[in-house]
């Protein structure tokens, strides 16, 4: 296919690819090589604009993995391509359905992460001599969000060490994303996302949306919620009543959460028809 543009872009560090494909996807392997640090451009993820299958959206948005593998969603990503598209307000398709996105005066992003939903009430799993417990909650993209830890706890650490074991446990036959918790100071919470495909990330939009809704749902908080993540923070607003007493698959409330999206730099990349689908 010849040489390619391509844009970087990055919301709190969580960095992306950005291709405008016209009506053709990358495949996996060439999407995981441009991810690639040494020896590709270097993401953890590719994000395609492609036409909206649905008559109310702009664009839209596929998202792969670093390791190639397809995210159905990605807040960060979603403020990203907004950025990228530009204009006040941008409907996407997603594999998780539409999402909304609007520039704000200051700057920011606010995306639309639609509605949480349960999928585990109080899930226990095992490693080991150790159990973990958390809520499971989907965003389009299955994530468990563990208990929070104590105040000062390294979640970095713990996420190195149990996120992989824990993404890819026998409880969760697609694997997901695994949020680390921990109060900080004036009412704001740290968090450490590992994401599934991906790794640790500087930070993971759809994980702060269930990571909120986890603690809204369990009285540790009320929205607005302020989440720091390695990358920075970003202010989630969940609506509706997650406190209620819902079987699994049900709705907990709409997320919404703001954050930045920044252009890094643009240049084009030579690609062969092989690597397209």
């Amino acid at each position: 296919m010849g040489r390619v543009p391509f844009t970087k872009l990055e919301g709190l560090g969580n960095d992306f690819i950005v291709l405008d494909g016209g009506s053709r996807l990358l495949t996996p392997m060439a999407a995981a090589h441009l991810c690639d640090r040494r020896r590709g451009i270097g993401a953890d993820g590719v994000l395609t604009l492609l036409p909206a299958r649905h008559p109310e959206a702009t664009r839209r948005f596929h998202v792969y993995n670093a390791d190639g593998s397809v995210a159905e969603m990605c807040g960060n990503g979603l403020r990203c391509v907004a950025r990228f598209v530009g204009g006040g307000q941008v409907v996407f398709d997603t594999d998780a359905g539409l999402r909304r996105t609007r520039l704000m005066d200051d700057g920011r992003i606010e995306a639309d992460l639609a509605e949480a939903t349960l999928l585990g009430e109080r899930i226990s799993v095992k490693l080991g001599e150790r159990s973990w417990a958390g809520t499971g909650i989907s965003m389009g993209n299955p994530h468990l969000v563990l208990d929070p830890f104590e105040e000062g706890a390294d979640l970095l650490a713990m996420a190195q060490v149990y996120g992989p074991l824990l993404e890819r446990h026998a409880h969760f036959p697609n694997r997901c994303n695994v949020g680390f918790l921990a109060p900080a100071a004036d009412g704001v919470f740290r968090l450490v996302v590992f994401e599934r495909g991906s790794g640790i990330t500087l930070a993971c939009g759809t994980g702060a949306g269930a990571a909120a809704v986890a603690l809204v749902r369990a009285g540790r908080a009320q929205s607005p919620i302020t989440l720091e993540l390695p990358g920075g923070r970003l202010e989630v607003m969940v609506e509706g009543d997650p406190t209620a007493q819902v079987p699994v698959g049900v709705g907990l409330g709409q997320v919404r959460q703001r954050g930045p999206a920044v252009t890094v730099f643009a240049g084009v990349v030579e690609l062969g028809d092989d690597q397209w689908l």
